[in-house]
């Protein structure tokens, strides 16, 4: 074996050689806090903008990912009722299956207390009608309630 007589490494370059993947990750991570910021707030503001119609066929929800349009047939109009969910805990939310909870605002497929399967658009617990139909009850959240419950009844 020869003898070594000298030996040595490279030079780190200026600025250290971890500086330029750290730099990148820290990029990388701030893109993508700015866009689950920009989600959220997305997804909050178009809940804000949901809206319920009724037509003399089908009860139409539209919103961001949980809208639908409900036949009249499916809907048991005369069961249709304005609730409290403070006062009316069997309606109340127990868990979430597909959807987003925050504070004062349900949004999505939900269990209620009671069991049943509810398509939940809450953010006035105090205000909300239910409208029970053939699978599922929705919960909404509205002003106007003896004027919808009218409207659908005619």
């Amino acid at each position: 074996m020869d003898k070594v007589i000298y030996f040595n490494t490279m030079t780190e370059p200026n600025g250290g050689v971890y500086s330029a993947p750290v730099i990148i990750l820290i990029i990388v991570l701030a893109a993508m806090v700015l866009l689950i910021v920009g989600m959220i707030f997305g997804v909050i503001n178009s809940i804000k903008n949901t809206t319920i119609a009724l037509t003399e066929k089908e009860l139409i929800i539209k919103t961001t990912f949980y809208g639908r349009k409900i036949p009249i047939e499916n809907i048991f109009v005369n069961e249709i009722r304005a609730i409290n969910l403070n006062v009316e805990t069997d309606y109340a939310i127990s868990r979430r299956t597909n959807g987003m909870s925050l504070p004062n605002m349900n949004v999505g497929w939900m269990r209620l207390k009671n069991g049943m399967k509810s398509l939940a658009l809450i953010t006035d617990k105090e205000s909300v009608v239910l409208i029970p139909t053939k699978d599922f009850v929705v919960l909404f959240s509205m002003n106007n309630i003896d004027e919808f419950i009218a409207g659908i009844r005619k």
